[in-house]
């Protein structure tokens, strides 16, 4: 029984202003830009904020689709028309990262069994606790259990495509429906399954700190959810492995559902 949390989301390299709990102490999470061909229908435009109101156009001003070395986009008709690179899919209970080149895919199939229901995929990311707070500590947000685990990255050709195309929600999906081609060809996809959730009130995991990789994992988080190897630097979406069975990573974190 595990639980493994993934860094996703908008992050300061792909979308400005950095995104923010509302007063309330809730989140509207939205997804990074999509930088690849798509048949992704979900656009900044129609991508609805759930506690803020309106869609996510009305608060971005800014997206870097490939990230800090390619051209920011501020102009506001092109960013409401601008695809979403939707993953995780709550909807369709899918996530999928690449194995290499800073992919999260190799942890996933390490540490994620296939068909038992006893493991958690959980999403963490960025943001800010109000728009004065000058740090981007990180949040987690969401999870759902594991279903299976589908490592692709051992096929090759067009057994790899139609590995893909069996989850036509997945964002890597999307792509290889519009490009041809995927934009990865060593993708691991998590089917997930019911239980699963967004919290209204996501749960903080780091604290700032005064060297790279600025941030780590907090004391408080590391020993209540029992994060292996305790307290590690967390500067980026790295993943985190937790000691803990479904039953009590849901008690834990079920009180901020819808709260």
């Amino acid at each position: 029984m595990t639980v493994v949390l993934v860094g996703v989301g908008a992050d300061t390299e792909h979308l400005r202003p950095a995104l923010r709990l509302t007063n309330g102490g809730h989140f509207d999470y939205i997804p990074i830009p999509e930088s690849y061909p798509s048949t992704e229908e979900a656009t900044y435009g129609n991508w609805e904020l759930q506690h803020n109101g309106g869609y996510a156009s009305d608060v971005v001003e800014a997206i870097s689709p490939k990230g800090k070395d390619s051209q920011w986009i501020k102009d506001s008709s092109s960013i409401a028309t601008h695809p979403v690179h939707h993953d995780p899919n709550f909807e369709a209970m899918t996530f999928g990262d690449r194995r290499g080149q800073g992919g999260k895919g190799a942890t996933l199939a390490k540490h994620l069994d296939s068909g038992d229901g006893e493991d958690i995929l959980g999403f963490y990311t960025g943001m800010k606790e109000d728009s004065d707070d000058p740090n981007l500590n990180r949040f987690l947000y969401g999870y759902m259990a594991v279903e299976e685990v589908h490592d692709l990255s051992k096929l090759d050709g067009e057994e790899y495509y139609d590995a893909i195309r069996r989850f036509p929600e997945n964002a890597h999906a999307k792509r290889l429906a519009a490009a041809g081609t995927p934009k990865h060809d060593d993708l691991v996809i998590v089917e997930g399954r019911a239980p699963a959730a967004k919290l209204d009130s996501p749960i903080k995991i780091s604290e700032r700190i005064d060297k790279r990789p600025w941030y780590q994992v907090s004391e408080q988080f590391a020993d209540e959810f029992n994060v292996k190897g305790g307290q590690k630097g967390i500067g980026r979406k790295f993943p985190l492995v937790l000691d803990l069975g479904v039953e009590s990573f849901i008690h834990k974190v079920e009180p901020r559902i819808h709260g």
